[in-house]
């Protein structure tokens, strides 16, 4: 690991090279890697057995394990799952990409990588629901390298820990098999970050230069590379502030920035021109409409209209202008270099390879402007703790390991720490109370109103103190950086006006790489030949004893009179061998290592529980909401009579001949659009309305369940009767009520539990599914054979 350096050592050149995945500095960068072992004892230079050291074929041989079960894990089945609404879209314009018929950037779907993608895949294996969700199976295998990049920071054992993590994680997994763009963002996302590090530390062009390409192809794809590269500049301004401030009193020149400050300077220069449609948080105190609101008539949503036109223009003129000047007194040569990949990739995707010029200007603006037009509609319209929620019951393992670190730094870095989580309780303290609207993250109320006006101070001091705490913690510099990720990735989501389930894999991202550098450093601490000699292998299956026994006394029934009397003491007793036995250990190893074996068994203990979690949910809740993972879900019927359809169309000899109705009530006509797009005679009608009907010439009828009555009665004659099928479903959202004193009393009382616990272990819901149903019809025209 790197030692942080002043700034005027800074800008002193490197004086080592990399070998052996270490930075080496003196007689070792001259001749190769060190005779004796890179770890040493602090004092008097003698080796120490603390630690692992894997070798390198073995490594290596780890890692293609771990992509080959991702790659098949994620290819599986994968086109069995009924397709989702959002997939549906999504697979339909890459189709019409695909077949020439084109598709223009629209940031309703974010970016075009996405489409570029599954087009690609249909033209290279053809269009089918496996193929479109192929490009995202391969990048969820991928993210399992990703963290070779920050090896050198993590450790060996670390950036195995992450690779493992991130192919068995139940967000990264399950969202692997769903054609979405969050997992190419996760790719993307990990790799700036991997990026900066390696630049830090090597001091190399190219890694500027795949920086500048990573930030384009993040733009192109989904607009939270917003939030990733705001949280990076973040961070880098905290670690250079002296450099800015010696370059704003002109006691230093751009050019003599140290790396960091100049992966600073690239990220701020490239993003500077995107930032323009920024300005439409003032569009109000203007008077002109710089970012459209959903839904204003003949404007596009996120773009400017009127007068606000021209200051669009002169803004975004402005901060090109201002980003090329930055950028041309930095390092010219390589800016320019690196402006060039960003631009490039930038332009070409999202005008289409030259066929859309217009689509640079929507990127551009639109982009960021659709999604502040869209923060106050709240799509999901879901509580302030929702991932609190989502990442309680799917990704606890990581969470829990980064929270119980930050929390032990927290309490070695003295007083500080403690002060900032003071201020975060007050804080939520004044959140809490019944007068305020603490409602999706953001205190809602009259700007005028006291109690509104301190509930917005009492936020902004919660934020603040949680961005503060890494920052005060005595510990790595790469420690620092992972928890403040963590941190702010999840505190920039919660207070996003949007959140969705598939969210959860860019906030869990930081948390699991934060979790295997805890695990590296604790796995490294360990002098593991003493660990053997102290017999430390019980504690494999003491600590599950122990956690097992913990379980049963206060969760289980133990029965009544003399038969809970002896459950009881003997549970306590075994409680108190074990805690003996774990005390023995600690006397032979010494307390914080034998803490330290404790740890990764439970560690372990938490992987397990989360894998299993990730297993059902891809495998066997794939397109059953009793998953939060599953939002507002595809029924298996719909993918049951799509394979219907699909064999009448085989016994009518032709898709050209086979004509159906699609009733596009409540937006019904997805995912049809996308099972049907091969077929020419589909019509499409709201049969809301007193036109529409069904021709006669329709073999086959699907009608919105809520139209049913009015749809029958013009049914023509032929008709069998109409079979009832689910056409989405969902959860039901019973976390919606949650209320601080409904919280703490069911944290108090286990006997509140059980419905929590029967959940996290069986998936059992206390209340229905929600859903929306259609009916399908058959002209008896056709015969039907029964799906196999």
């Amino acid at each position: 690991m790197t030692t942080e350096n002043t700034p005027a050592e800074q800008l002193q050149p490197p004086t080592g090279r990399w070998v052996g995945g270490l930075w080496t500095t003196g007689d070792a960068a001259e001749h190769g890697a060190p005779d004796r072992p890179v770890r040493q004892a602090r004092s008097g230079g003698s080796e120490t057995t603390a630690g692992l050291n894997i070798p390198f074929r073995i490594e290596w041989s780890i890692y293609a394990g771990l992509v080959l079960i991702a790659l098949a894990m994620r290819l599986y089945d994968l086109g069995g799952r009924a397709v989702h609404h959002d997939e549906s879209l999504h697979g339909y314009f890459a189709y019409q990409l695909f077949n020439g018929a084109g598709y223009d950037h629209n940031p309703l779907m974010h970016g075009m990588f996405q489409f570029y993608s599954i087009a690609t895949s249909f033209f290279l294996v053809g269009d089918s629901d496996f193929s479109l969700r192929l490009p995202v199976a391969l990048f969820g295998a991928g993210l399992v390298l990703v963290p070779l990049l920050l090896r050198p920071r993590i450790g060996q054992v670390g950036a195995l820990i992450a690779a493992l993590m991130l192919a068995f994680s139940p967000s990264m997994l399950y969202f692997s098999r769903f054609a979405r763009n969050d997992i190419f963002m996760a790719v993307f996302a990990l790799a700036l970050v991997g990026v900066m590090w390696r630049y830090i530390d090597e001091r190399k062009h190219r890694w500027l230069y795949i920086g500048a390409g990573l930030v384009a192809i993040g733009f192109t794809t989904k607009e939270t590379m917003y939030i990733v590269v705001a949280l990076l500049i973040a961070y880098l301004v905290t670690q250079v502030w002296r450099e800015l401030r010696d370059w704003l009193y002109a006691r230093r020149t751009l050019s003599e920035f140290s790396p960091t400050a100049s992966f600073l300077v690239l990220l701020a220069t490239l993003i500077l021109p995107l930032l323009a449609a920024g300005t439409a948080v003032f569009q109000s105190t203007l008077g002109v409409t710089l970012a459209a609101e959903d839904g204003l008539p003949g404007v596009a949503t996120g773009s400017p209209d009127g007068q606000g036109w021209p200051i669009a223009i002169g803004v975004s003129s402005a901060l090109l202008a201002a980003s090329l000047l930055f950028g041309w007194y930095w390092k010219r040569r390589v800016f320019l270099g690196a402006w060039a990949i960003f631009a490039t990739i930038f332009v070409m995707l999202f005008a289409n390879f030259g066929s859309n010029l217009g689509g640079v200007g929507s990127g551009a603006w639109q982009s960021l402007g659709y999604w502040l037009a869209q923060q106050d509609v709240a799509r999901g319209n879901q509580p302030w703790y929702y991932y609190f929620t989502l990442g309680a019951i799917y990704e606890f393992m990581p969470f829990a390991v980064a929270g119980a670190a930050t929390v032990y730094y927290g309490f070695k870095s003295g007083f500080r720490p403690l002060l900032l989580i003071l201020l975060v309780v007050a804080g939520m303290v004044v959140l809490a109370n019944e007068s305020l609207s603490f409602e999706r993250g953001i205190v809602q109320g009259s700007e005028q109103d006291v109690s509104t006006i301190v509930g917005k101070l009492a936020l902004l001091v919660v934020y603040a103190s949680f961005i503060a705490v890494p920052f005060v913690l005595r510990t790595s510099k790469i420690n620092r950086f992972l928890i403040f990720w963590t941190i702010g990735t999840f505190i920039a989501y919660t207070q996003a006006g949007e959140k969705m389930p598939w969210l959860l894999v860019n906030v869990s991202l930081p948390a699991i790489i934060l979790a295997a550098k805890i695990i590296n450093d604790v796995v490294m601490s360990i002098d593991w030949r003493r660990a053997v000699r102290s017999r430390a292998g019980l504690a494999l299956a003491g600590v599950p004893v122990f956690y097992l026994l913990l379980w049963k006394i206060v969760f289980q029934d133990l029965g009544e009179g003399s038969r809970q009397f002896a459950s009881t003491w003997a549970i306590l007793a075994g409680l108190g061998l074990l805690l003996l036995g774990l005390q023995v250990l600690a006397s032979r190893m010494g307390r914080s290592q034998a803490l330290g074996i404790i740890g990764l068994v439970t560690a372990v203990l938490l992987f397990g529980l989360t894998f299993r979690a990730g297993w059902i949910a891809s495998y066997q809740n794939g397109d059953v909401p009793r998953e939060m993972l599953v939002y507002t879900q595809t029924s298996p019927d719909l993918h049951k009579l799509a394979k219907e359809i699909e064999q009448t169309a085989q016994l009518t000899g032709d898709r050209s001949e086979i004509k159906l109705a699609i009733d596009t009530r409540d937006a019904y006509s997805w995912p049809w659009q996308w099972y049907l797009r091969r077929y020419t005679q589909v019509a499409y009608a709201d049969h809301t309305t007193d036109e529409a009907e069904v021709g006669e010439d329709r073999l086959i009828a699907v009608i919105n369940a809520n139209n049913n009555d009015k749809a029958t009665t013009k049914l023509p004659d032929g008709f069998s009767d109409g079979r009832r099928l689910v056409h989405r479903w969902w959860f039901p959202e019973r976390y919606r009520d949650l209320t601080p004193e409904t919280f703490f009393a069911t944290l108090i009382d286990p006997n509140r539990w059980k419905g929590s616990i029967d959940y996290f272990l069986y998936r059992k819901l206390s209340n229905p599914l929600g859903t929306i149903d259609s009916f399908v019809y058959f002209s008896d025209q056709i015969p039907l054979v029964p799906v196999k």
